[in-house]
């Protein structure tokens, strides 16, 4: 009966998940309401993977370029905003924000501006036939896109040759070897694979495209799976190595024999190479449980999860007698955090020993110096632009004499939000026409960390007149429908958003009214 009841609570969060508002809000304007199912996307024939997944906005389709172009053996980089693509004899560019791109020196409007999602860019989905010469299709019963090209076999190999001279080496990590000397990590993208030393001289940059966070780090941080890039200079040497991944973090709500769900509703479904460990051990889904907490680590150009980690509080056992321990550690911090603001670790335990702390996978080996009385160790911790983390657990570690204490959790989360939130869609679109002087008005919102949106902080005007009072706002939306009609002509629109931590966003666009 138990497993009955799990299985159950998993299907409803899935079915929970693929709506982007909660049941009890009130639902938003049915011209972008969310799929009751995720889109799948099929690329000659082969289903990727479903994260992201296509979206309908308005009455058009967005795609995640990057996934499509990727499984046609396309490579893309990205120059900030700026996405280039090199398909065999084109070379195409794209514009998070603009609805102008090019295909070689055609310059092609897209009928509405790309736009960043989770570390994704998304377009509509007549581009990829507009770029490509593909053939698109969605059949919006089946919930499902597909993209038929005659880019096959044409995959191009690790390489890419730069315009100042030296060479790029884009694929995926199938291997970080630690061990020698020096350390080296190989590369491999469909048939081709190659191992690049690294010298101490090389700078390493991990970057989290879900929650927009860029740190400088070292190999170890690079791990199998991500997304890498690697500029070689004219000698050979390695200039800079990026590695991305996208993360997924929360606590496990529902598991069922195949999946697992996060209080948020997210569902995820391992692949057949997804590792799982458990508390630093390797484990299987079978072995996870209500309330653990988990981080998913996924290729954002594939979407293949490669890491599952999961964190379980544990007993405390007794220590032997001599052995370092650590008694407790405490986090002070309120809410979520943004740029600037501090929080104070303290790990009490066995005095003269070195101490530090791990904010959960994201930053490890902290320093934790002893302080007054012996065996405390203390510090305050300032929150650095450009990281962002969901409600992490804090580690501490504490060796004394060469012996390792237990690792101990503090009790309370810590999460992180330096990054502005995001407007995501809004309607009537910018430069629109509409013949409905009555027309709605709305915005979707989202925070890249589970912050979330403060409701109360959404403002919209129209046409300098603060109307908020007469919408209708969440954490996820807000909508507006004129009581008296609009006059003719251009309608400007401001939103204005905060999200928990304290971080704000505003946009704003002008749409027109012709009813005559």
């Amino acid at each position: 009966m138990q497993k009955v009841k799990v299985a159950a609570a998993a299907a409803l969060a899935v079915c929970v998940a693929a709506w982007s508002v909660p049941a009890s809000a009130a639902p938003p304007p049915k011209k972008d309401e969310a799929p009751a199912r995720v889109i799948a996307i099929v690329v000659n024939g082969e289903e990727l993977a479903r994260d992201p997944a296509p979206r309908v906005s308005g009455y058009r389709v967005m795609v995640p370029i990057v996934r499509i172009y990727s499984a046609l053996g396309i490579n893309v980089a990205r120059d900030g905003n700026t996405l280039v693509a090199s398909a065999p004899s084109k070379r195409i560019t794209v514009t998070v924000g603009s609805r102008r791109a090019t295909v070689d020196t055609r310059t092609v409007m897209l009928d509405y501006p790309a736009v960043e999602i989770e570390g994704a860019t998304f377009v509509p989905l007549r581009f990829v036939a507009d770029s490509l010469g593909a053939q698109v299709t969605y059949d919006s019963r089946a919930e499902r896109v597909e993209v038929v090209s005659s880019i096959v076999g044409r995959t191009p190999g690790l390489e890419q040759r730069t315009p100042g001279g030296s060479t790029q080496i884009v694929g995926t990590v199938s291997a970080v070897d630690l061990n020698s000397a020096p350390e080296s990590v190989t590369v491999s993208k469909g048939p081709s694979v190659r191992t690049i030393a690294i010298t101490s001289d090389a700078r390493i940059v991990v970057q989290d495209v879900a929650t927009r966070t860029t740190t400088p780090a070292s190999l170890r941080d690079v791990h199998v799976g991500d997304a890498v890039s690697v500029i070689l200079r004219r000698d050979g040497g390695v200039d800079q190595v990026v590695a991305r991944y996208a993360s997924r973090a929360g606590i496990i709500a529902a598991v069922s024999p195949s999946a697992f769900v996060f209080q948020s509703g997210y569902v995820v479904t391992p692949d057949k190479t997804t590792e799982i460990t458990l508390n630093g051990q390797t484990a299987t889904l079978a072995d996870l449980k209500v309330g653990d907490n988990v981080t998913v680590r996924l290729n954002p150009d594939t979407g293949e999860k490669r890491q599952i980690i999961v964190a379980r509080a544990m007993p405390s056992t007794p220590t032997p007698a001599g052995s370092a321990q650590i008694t407790d550690i405490a986090v002070t911090a309120k809410g979520p955090l943004r740029a600037g603001d501090s929080f104070t670790v303290t790990l009490h335990g066995t005095p003269g020993g070195k101490a530090t702390f791990d904010i959960g996978t994201y930053l490890t080996g902290l320093p934790l110096p002893e302080a007054t009385p012996p065996g405390t160790y203390t510090t305050k911790y300032t929150v650095p632009q450009g990281i962002n983390f969901n409600r992490t657990t804090v580690y501490g570690h504490l060796n004394v004499g060469g012996s390792d204490a237990p690792r101990a959790e503090a009790a309370q989360l810590v999460a992180v939000t330096t990054t502005q939130p995001q407007i995501v869609d809004i309607a009537p679109p910018n430069g629109s026409t509409v013949n409905n002087n009555k027309p709605s008005i709305y915005a979707t919102y989202r925070s890249p960390t589970d912050a979330g949106i403060n409701p109360s902080s959404v403002r919209i005007e129209v046409n300098g007149l603060d109307v908020t009072a007469s919408s209708t706002r969440t954490d996820q939306f807000i909508t507006y429908s004129p009581g008296a009609p609009l006059p003719d002509g251009p309608v400007t629109v401001i939103i204005t958003i905060a999200d928990n931590a304290g971080n704000t966003q505003k946009r704003q666009w002008t749409f027109n009214v012709r009813t005559r």
